[in-house]
C-alpha cells in the first residue's frame, strides 16, 4: 500500500460540465438535516484550480434553503459546518429536495434535479446497499478481528470481501452500460491518476466529444498527455537536486548503463520497506552498470539525512526538500500524484523502461538487459 496519497478527490469529483437546458428561475434546494437545528450548509464547486462558493445557507430548526443559477450541469459539494463529510449533488437549474444525514453525509438522500442526478442516485445505491450488508456483521467483525488468525475472523473477512467484490462488479457493469454519461466521466476522472494509460484512453474514448471537451474531460486529457510523456520509450525529464552536503547535481550527469530513480521519504514506511530489495538489486547489478538515485520527498533535511544513515543507503541521494505535495516540482515533472514509493527504471540514454511501486518488475527488465 502506498503512503500518503496526494488528495485528488476535489479535482476529480468536481467539474463544470456539459451544456444543458437552463431555467431563468435557477436552482432551488430545500433541505433538512436530521437533529442539527442550527449552523451552516455550504455549496461549492471546484474547477481543478480553485473553489467557487455557490451558496451558503443558515440552518434553522433543522431546515435550510439555497438558490442560485448555473449556466450548465455542475457537480457541487455540500458540506455542513462541523461535520467531516460531504454530499455530491449534480446541479442544474431545477428544484431539489435534500435530506442530509449528519451521521453519513455521503449517503444523503437527494430527489428532484435532472436525469444526471437520477442516474447518480442509482449508482450511489450500490454503495448504500453494500454499506447496509456490511453493517449487519460489523459488530461481530470488530470482535473477531481481535484474533485475526481465527477461522471465524477469516470467514467473516471472506464474506465482507465477497460483498465488496460483488459491489465492484455491479459498479463496473453500471459504468459500462452508461459509458457516455456524466457519471462515467466523473468516475473516470476520479480514477485517472491510478489507471494504466491504455485503460484510461480506452474509457475516455467512449465519452462523447461534448463530455471530453468540458472542464473535467479536459483534466482527464491532461492526465493522458502526462502519462504519454512518461510512458516506456520516452526520455525521462532531467532535474536538478542537492545531495546531503548541499551540492547540486542533475539526473543526466549520472552516467550508468541503467538507472533506477527511487522517489521515497523518511516518513514513508512502504518506501523504507523496499530498502532490502533495492539493496539486493544494487549489490547484484551495480558492478555491471546499475545505479540507483534516491530522490527524497522530505521537507526536513535532518530527518532525510537520519533516514539515510539508519537504512545505510550507499547509493546516490538527492532532494529538493519541497515535501510530498502536488506543487512539488518533481511530483509535477514525473506525475507522482498517487503516492510513493515510485520507481522509474531508465536506460543509458535516459529513456524510460518501466515504472511503478514494486521492485520485481524492474528486476525482470534489468535481467533482460544484462542478459543480452
Amino acid at each position: 500500500m502506498k503512503q500518503r496519497k496526494i488528495s485528488s478527490i476535489a479535482i476529480f469529483l468536481i467539474g463544470m460540465g456539459i451544456m444543458g437546458c437552463t431555467s431563468s428561475e435557477g436552482y432551488k434546494i430545500r433541505g433538512t438535516i436530521g437533529d442539527v437545528q442550527e449552523g451552516k450548509v455550504t455549496l461549492v464547486t471546484y474547477n481543478g484550480k480553485m473553489c467557487d462558493t455557490l451558496s451558503v445557507a443558515e440552518i434553522k430548526d433543522g431546515k435550510f434553503e439555497m438558490q442560485g443559477s448555473v449556466p450548465e450541469l455542475t457537480v457541487g459539494i455540500m458540506s455542513v459546518e462541523g461535520v467531516f463529510a460531504q454530499t455530491v449533488i449534480y446541479l442544474e437549474d431545477k428544484e431539489y429536495e435534500v435530506k442530509l444525514d449528519p451521521g453519513n453525509l455521503g449517503f444523503s438522500e437527494i430527489s428532484g434535479g435532472g436525469d444526471t442526478q437520477q442516474l447518480a442516485n442509482k449508482y450511489l445505491a450500490i454503495d448504500i446497499n453494500l454499506s447496509k450488508a456490511v453493517a449487519q456483521v460489523r459488530d461481530e467483525y470488530m470482535v473477531a478481528i481481535r484474533n485475526p488468525e481465527s477461522e471465524h475472523f477469516l470467514q467473516l473477512k471472506g464474506f465482507v470481501d465477497s460483498l465488496q467484490q460483488a459491489a465492484d462488479v455491479e459498479k463496473e457493469a453500471f459504468l459500462t452500460q452508461h459509458a457516455d454519461s456524466y457519471i462515467a466521466l466523473c468516475e473516470l476522472a476520479n480514477r485517472a491518476e491510478r489507471l494504466p494509460l491504455d485503460e484510461l484512453k480506452k474509457r475516455f474514448g467512449l465519452l462523447s466529444a461534448e463530455l471530453q471537451q468540458n472542464a473535467l474531460g479536459k483534466a482527464i486529457n491532461e492526465q493522458i498527455c502526462k502519462k504519454e510523456a512518461l510512458a516506456a520509450g520516452q526520455v525521462a525529464p532531467d532535474f536538478t537536486v542537492q545531495n546531503a552536503e548541499g551540492k547540486s547535481f542533475t539526473l543526466y550527469s549520472i552516467k550508468a548503463k541503467m538507472k533506477i530513480i527511487d522517489f521515497w521519504a523518511s516518513w514513508c514506511a512502504p518506501c523504507r520497506a523496499l530498502t532490502p530489495q533495492l539493496k539486493k538489486l544494487y549489490e547484484e547489478f551495480h558492478d555491471r552498470g546499475l545505479e540507483i538515485v534516491g530522490i527524497s520527498m522530505d521537507d526536513d533535511k535532518e530527518k532525510w539525512v537520519k533516514a539515510i544513515e539508519e537504512e545505510n543507503l550507499v547509493w546516490i541521494q538527492g532532494s529538493n526538500l519541497e515535501g510530498f505535495k502536488r506543487e512539488n516540482s518533481l511530483c509535477q515533472l514525473y506525475n507522482i500524484t498517487n503516492g510513493i514509493p515510485h520507481l522509474v527504471l531508465i536506460d543509458e540514454n535516459n529513456r524510460i523502461i518501466t515504472a511503478g511501486a514494486k521492485v520485481e518488475p524492474l528486476r525482470n527488465e534489468i535481467m533482460k538487459i544484462f542478459q543480452k
